[in-house]
């Protein structure tokens, strides 16, 4: 049973993962403040590429950050344990500290470094603080993640009806002809030198991540937050290892297709609507933001019902390595992403390629992905970034799997 749960939370990893990328790569192609846009999107509304935007919100676009937020918070019970005075507890807290302040160390160069969309820095900060709740029931992890949740969502709501109230509507001409000037500036240099996308991506990693903290109110930091209690409470209760009952998981699955339905519309409507009015898109983002982890655990009871089923069980089987290994495939992601498209570093595609180029792009490192992580499990016992954080927190430990010997007949 303990394998099986282990397996069941690597297939959710290896899916959320891979959900990801589709959400990261458009921020690896175009400035970030016009990357998920609709109206701004540097090279038009072809139809193949409206179709890609509209999977990539509707299907993907938070909900797999959710995910992944949950299962960190489900990681911290599994290397920290549930707290307490013993000095097991104790040893396995110092482990935990270690393991996120290296993390920390890992993410800021990942930011600064390779790409700017680096979310470690802020799971090992935030995890830093959700760790003190090891020892929450699992009632009150939820009460505080949900509630904590919904308080953002709530406070979302106001700022729209607040800028509906005073008018509403996009900057005013001149305000956005200085938007555009700066974001065509970035893509020159993203586009540019090697040097030139180096300081041009550490800029934009720092300023983002220095808002982030000190802007009130901390609104990334606190939903990462909350989503981590929810996964602790939602690990407690066995509903992230499939302990939970089938009615459980199906109704998981009900309600994560009806956010699905309801985010869909208000895509749909944006999207038709001639003018892309300011009204809908805001609807629409806000539908998204507040529903993402309700879709997310509806993919989690998908995901434990393919583990039960003869047909689908396929699907758990082929994630779970690349799960196994997702330190190391998030990190591959942002090189893969950068060498194809930052100046200096490859063919230097950043700003000439549409939607469709760069789904076609994910799908190939899916595959990639999915192979590597299939034939490098079935040798070593870890990923080899695993292997080296772990060297920061747990000192040396064996990569290579032992190989088993039949037994010699007597």
């Amino acid at each position: 049973m303990v394998k099986d749960r282990i397996v069941l939370l690597d297939s959710l990893r290896g899916l959320a993962v891979l959900g990801i990328l589709l959400c990261n790569i458009p921020i690896a192609a175009e400035p970030h403040p016009v990357a998920t846009s609709l109206t701004l999107w540097p090279l038009g509304r072809a139809p193949a590429s409206v179709a890609v935007w509209w999977v990539t919100q509707v299907f993907f676009q938070q909900k797999f950050y959710s995910m992944f937020a949950m299962l960190f918070g489900a990681s911290i019970l599994l290397v920290g344990g549930e707290g307490g005075d013993a000095a097991d507890a104790r040893e396995r807290r110092k482990v935990l500290v270690l393991r996120l302040v290296s993390l920390l160390a890992i993410g800021l160069f990942h930011g600064l470094v390779i790409w700017q969309g680096d979310v470690l820095n802020t799971y090992a900060i935030v995890g830093l603080l959700a760790l003190w709740a090891r020892a929450w029931s699992a009632k009150r992890l939820l009460q505080a993640g949900i509630g904590l949740h919904l308080a953002l969502s709530a406070w979302g709501a106001w700022t729209l009806l607040k800028h509906a109230a005073e008018g509403g509507g996009d900057p005013p001409p001149a305000a956005m002809a200085e938007f555009l000037a700066q974001v065509h500036a970035d893509s020159v240099q993203y586009a540019g030198s090697f040097t030139q996308s180096f300081v041009q991506n550490a800029k934009d990693y720092w300023d983002y991540v220095f808002t982030s903290f000190t802007h009130w109110p901390q609104t990334w930091p606190l939903l990462v937050l909350s989503l981590m209690l929810i996964g602790m409470g939602l690990y407690k209760l066995g509903v992230l290892t499939g302990k939970a009952s089938i009615g459980v998981y199906r109704g998981l699955i009900g309600a994560g297709l009806g956010a699905l339905v309801i985010v869909g519309m208000a895509e749909t409507l944006y999207a038709m609507l001639p003018t892309h009015p300011w009204a809908p898109r805001a609807l629409a983002r806000w539908l998204q933001s507040a529903t993402a982890p309700v879709v997310s655990l509806g993919y989690v009871g998908l995901m434990v019902l393919a583990t039960r089923a003869r047909v689908w069980g396929a699907i758990p089987a082929v994630l779970a390595p690349v799960g196994q290994m997702a330190f190391t495939n998030y990190l591959t992601q942002s090189i893969l992403m950068t060498t194809l498209l930052y100046g200096g570093r490859g063919p230097g595609l950043f700003g000439k390629v549409d939607r469709p180029f760069l789904a076609g792009a994910v799908a190939v490192i899916w595959l990639l992905q999915i192979l590597w992580s299939r034939w490098w499990m079935a040798r070593f016992t870890m990923g080899p970034l695993e292997w080296l954080w772990r060297l920061a927190y747990r000192g040396p430990m064996p990569l290579r799997r032992e190989r088993r010997t039949a037994p010699v007949a007597a």
